[in-house]
């Protein structure tokens, strides 16, 4: 079994504090137990905009600086990992905001405005026709708005039954909908999370990919099951074992961790991007492999 040494270990530590974003940076000495969450809330602001949503090229992937449901649900997945609570502005703003952008007519969010046409992006996010519900990320808006929100829980309630309508339907079972399910059903329990785990227990032999495709942006097993305690985790066992490992070898010599996807596309750009997502990454990495024992003492 490998391990990250230590020499490895505060390799990557010193890429975060020079290089990750202060967001992350502050995320990972939160997670150290260095940082309080109202620092890391400190740096979330600068994401923030009028409207309660979040935009800033939060989600590195698409550089708009206006509020977009898919950056304001990363702002909230940051929240709920440190513990804000229900009546901290961001998040009472948050949820209004997620009302508001609520798509009567097709009875759904967009994810990211036409705008997003007009900024530097990656081609996933290029916005073209009128895309139905989905899973990602409105399944994890619901999740957000039954855990968070106070006087929408009708309308939220409402919603349950077309997002495990959803669910049921599914034909292919894409990773990022497969992650807001889960986030939503931890959000929410109840009948409604019993239903998603058992179902996504059933199919994670199609969901995570071979060790042959995780370097072309393949479902790897630790994004299912990020600890021990993962309800996924004993399923996936012997893949969690050799994806460890794998992790341990795809640390670069800098001490980063680098995403296995490109934009092919506005090149310049893309490097800023990719900066950012190693330093997300490389916080994303330590926690995963210090929370499976997988960093020597």
């Amino acid at each position: 079994m490998k391990k990250l040494s230590q020499e490895q270990y505060k390799k990557a530590s010193s890429y975060i504090k020079r290089y990750a974003r202060p967001i992350d940076r502050s995320f990972f000495a939160f997670w150290k137990g260095e940082a309080s969450s109202e620092e890391v809330i400190h740096e979330l602001e600068a994401f923030r905009n009028s409207d309660g949503g979040f935009g800033h090229s939060l989600e590195p992937d698409f550089r708009l600086k206006e509020s977009s449901p898919m950056a304001t649900s990363v702002a909230f997945q940051y929240m709920k990992k440190i513990g804000v609570s229900k009546s901290h502005p961001f998040v009472k703003e948050g949820i209004a905001y997620f009302i508001n952008t609520f798509n009567k007519n097709r009875e759904c969010w967009i994810a990211v405005p036409d705008s997003v046409n007009d900024v530097p992006h990656a081609p996933w996010w290029h916005v073209g026709g009128q895309k139905p519900f989905s899973g990602n990320p409105d399944a994890e808006i619901v999740g957000y708005l039954l855990h968070y929100g106070e006087d929408n829980h009708d309308f939220a309630n409402r919603m349950i039954p077309k997002v495990m309508g959803h669910l049921e339907n599914l034909n292919e079972y894409e990773i990022h909908e497969v992650l807001c399910y889960l986030r939503f059903a931890n959000l929410v329990g109840g009948e409604e999370e019993e239903t998603i785990m058992n179902k996504i227990n059933s199919k994670l032999p199609t969901i995570i990919d071979p060790p042959e495709k995780w370097d072309h942006y393949g479902v790897q097993p630790v994004v299912l099951a990020e600890s021990e305690e993962s309800p996924f985790a004993k399923e996936l066992n012997q893949e969690l074992h050799v994806n460890l490992d794998y992790l341990i070898d795809k640390q670069l010599a800098d001490g980063s961790f680098e995403p296995s996807w490109e934009w092919g596309q506005y090149e310049n750009v893309w490097e800023k991007a990719k900066q950012e997502w190693k330093g997300y990454l490389t916080v994303q990495q330590l926690i995963v492999l210090t929370q499976f024992g997988r960093i020597e003492s």
